[in-house]
């Protein structure tokens, strides 16, 4: 599978291979996907989430979650309905496009 079509798939049956459609799930399925292809590509993303939105050391998951939903950073979200679940996933998939570029 490549990264378009693990993009792809997340996009059109995100609960494909988490068994249920969160937004955790669906970063952990990423990070695992990432690791085992070795391109490092969430590398990138994590440098381009610190620049445009000033995040310091906030890992890029938290940072990209929070401009989906919104609410004070230190607050705790608890958990997601399935609506912020499937906005924020959409998000993340619109972050992760154009990292198939990313060389070894």
């Amino acid at each position: 599978m490549t990264w378009a079509e693990l993009l792809d798939e997340i996009e059109h049956r995100p609960g494909m291979y988490t068994g249920r459609p969160t937004y955790e799930r669906t970063v952990f399925l990423v990070q695992g996907f990432d690791l085992a292809e070795g391109r490092n590509r969430l590398a990138v993303l994590e440098e381009r989430v610190r620049r445009q939105y000033d995040s310091g050391p906030i890992a890029w998951p938290w940072v990209l979650l929070r401009q989906v939903i919104g609410g004070e950073s230190s607050a705790d979200l608890g958990p997601l309905t399935p609506e912020q679940d499937a906005a924020a996933i959409a998000f993340l998939v619109g972050n992760l496009r154009g990292l198939d570029s990313v060389e070894e």
